[in-house]
């Protein structure tokens, strides 16, 4: 066939069944975020590409080669959110959400993200993402568990039942510049070794080299000093303090001292989160507490801590089918269309899902379309009484039009 077109590289179409399971994940989790009293937010998909050099970090993998950016008939930059943090910190500052009354601020958000990488299984080029974001002006301990308490409770709220919760801290600046300084010392030796990217970083964040995926550069980072040797004493005292709140509340965690997240503006907890069945798909979540990230922005000194799902990653590691929801009730149109419009308006007030088929469609092409959408109940006309199909038993009974909805032993939902 000439001149048809495909998707672009690195997107999916989701369709049917596997929309449906979209929409229910997105929606189980909307849920649970209201249990924890957060609200939504919804913000551009595109910001002036400076937002995202200032605030994700100039240097990052995600700025330098990842963004897709354009160029508006005025001449203005702007680019594809690469992701959701810095966009939402803007909105508050420029919605003055940080005023009294607001806080502390409570977010949730989903939608697409940009990023120009290599696709393969579970990271796409347009990945959809649900996180979290919490605000304020100082955020103790207690907000750290919370966060860290939802993000395990969405997990299991969809069927995760027992997630690998990975752990590290980077401490406050004072803690990082000694870290720092302990890195380059140690990764000097290796510079003629190591890749084109983690020689660059040795010169801006030495931290990054602990997260390259070369795996040379993973040998060589793997007897790397460990930042837990550096924390200052309050830096230990407040990890410390995360670490026995979790360990009371009952959540399982592993500390990962090579763990640092893929974005500058995060100081303090990081963490990520995996599911044991499915180690290939890498981290299904995380997130990490940022302190800087609001005045780097230009706003007032705020601090924040969230985490993120990656959705197509978590629909991978859902095992169940991708089955569509079955159909309650289709109803095949003769020569008695109002009549059927009618009924299904009455059904569907009810919440009984209903269906009309093309009007023309045989009743043996209706009846294979019924079974092949695992409609529940199939109703046509045969002479002057109406036959109500129970497709799941194979039975069927007569009755009068207005005696129907009587005979389809759904009831109101």
């Amino acid at each position: 066939m000439a001149n048809t077109f495909t998707k672009p590289r690195g997107t999916i179409d989701m369709i049917g069944a596997q929309a449906e399971k979209y929409q229910k994940l997105v929606q189980t989790l909307n849920e649970k975020a209201h249990l924890y009293g957060v609200s939504p937010i919804i913000t551009p998909m595109f910001e002036e590409n400076k937002l995202f050099h200032r605030g994700v970090g100039e240097t990052t993998d995600i700025v330098t080669k990842e963004t897709f950016n354009l160029e508006s008939k005025g001449g203005h930059e702007y680019t594809l959110r690469p992701e959701f943090t810095a966009g939402i910190m803007r909105a508050v500052i420029e919605n003055k959400l940080y005023a009294s009354p607001h806080m502390p601020l409570k977010l949730y958000y989903s939608g697409s993200i940009f990023r120009y990488e290599r696709p393969q299984t579970g990271r796409y080029r347009e990945p959809h993402q649900w996180g979290i974001e919490f605000l304020d002006e100082h955020l103790d301990e207690v907000s750290t568990v919370e966060v860290l308490l939802l993000m395990v409770s969405c997990l299991k709220a969809i069927g995760i039942e027992n997630p690998i919760l990975k752990i590290n801290t980077l401490g406050s600046l004072t803690s990082r510049i000694a870290y720092k300084s302990a890195l380059v010392e140690y990764f000097v030796p290796f510079i003629d070794s190591m890749c084109a990217d983690c020689k660059a970083r040795l010169e801006t964040n030495p931290l990054r080299i602990l997260d390259c995926k070369v795996e040379e550069d993973k040998k060589i980072a793997s007897n790397a000093p460990i930042i837990r040797d550096y924390l200052t004493d309050e830096d230990k005292q407040e990890f410390e303090g995360i670490l026995n709140k979790l360990q009371e509340l009952g959540i399982e965690y592993e500390i990962d001292d090579h763990l640092v997240r893929g974005l500058d503006y995060y100081t303090g907890i990081v963490f990520e989160v995996y599911e044991k069945s499915h180690l290939n798909l890498g981290a299904l979540g995380g997130g990490g507490k940022y302190d800087g990230l609001s005045k780097a922005l230009g706003g007032p000194n705020l601090e924040g801590i969230g985490f993120s799902f990656g959705l197509d990653r978590l629909l991978l590691s859902l095992n169940d089918e991708d089955k569509e929801e079955p159909i309650d009730v289709m109803l095949y149109v003769q020569d008695d269309v109002s009549l059927m419009l009618k009924l299904a308006e009455e059904l569907r007030k009810k919440n009984i899902s209903t269906l009309i088929p093309h009007v023309g469609k045989s009743l043996k092409s209706a009846l294979k379309m019924a079974d092949g959408k695992r409609i529940k109940r199939f109703v046509f006309k045969k002479d002057d009484f109406y036959v109500v199909k129970d497709m799941e038993k194979n039975e069927q009974k007569e009755c009068r039009y207005e005696n129907i909805l009587n005979n389809l032993s759904l009831g109101g939902k």
